[in-house]
């Protein structure tokens, strides 16, 4: 069975790279120290507050996590239609947002607003705006800035940096299918 941690902002991708780099080691993280521990390596975790708010609620049948900031907003405010149209990371106006499914995303204009409002299924991130690499680890990783990205068959595919989304790429089917099986467990914890 697949052990989840729920971590946030730094100390999420602190983790996440400790286990990148010790991939096939034993990772512990030792909270009393802030220390990640792989082997014989100790891994300062950075001082921070917990910035994100990791937002569980119901979403039909099933249980939802998002990436949500401590205002509600997803994907660190940048523009969700701007990654399908323009294919890059535009930050949106807070003058322009909309709210589906109790996370607020921005826009940069009224017309991706309008177009996102047709269809929000659509253009919502997978795995909760999470690092879409982590997930396939089991990691729910805060990707700093989301602008290592994918839309593939249709789908938004945010990761935590360019490294994770090279990874990701690699076999992106096989990844998508184990991010797919953890996803639905993490979700459902």
């Amino acid at each position: 069975m697949l052990s989840v941690i729920r971590l946030s902002g730094r100390i999420a991708t602190t983790f996440f790279y400790a286990t990148l780099l010790a991939a096939s080691t034993a990772v512990t993280i030792d909270l009393k120290s802030q220390q990640v521990l792989a082997r014989d390596l100790a891994v300062p975790l950075p001082k921070t507050s917990s910035q994100n708010v990791f937002l569980e609620g119901e979403q039909g049948t099933g249980t939802t996590k998002q990436n949500i900031d401590s205002q509600g907003v997803i994907l660190k405010g940048y523009d969700v239609v701007a990654f399908f149209k323009e294919r890059k990371a535009v930050k949106g106006s807070s003058e322009l947002s909309a709210t589906y499914q109790s996370a607020t995303y921005l826009f940069t204009s009224a017309a991706n607003k309008a177009e996102f409002a047709k269809d929000p299924a659509k253009y919502v991130p997978q795995y909760g705006a999470f690092c879409a690499y982590g997930v396939t680890v089991g990691v729910l990783a805060d990707p700093e800035v989301p602008d290592a990205f994918l839309v593939y068959k249709g789908k938004l595919y945010v990761c935590g940096n360019q490294g994770a989304l090279k990874d990701f790429k690699k076999d992106i089917d096989s990844n998508i299918d184990k991010a797919n099986v953890n996803w639905r467990q993490i979700a459902s914890q």
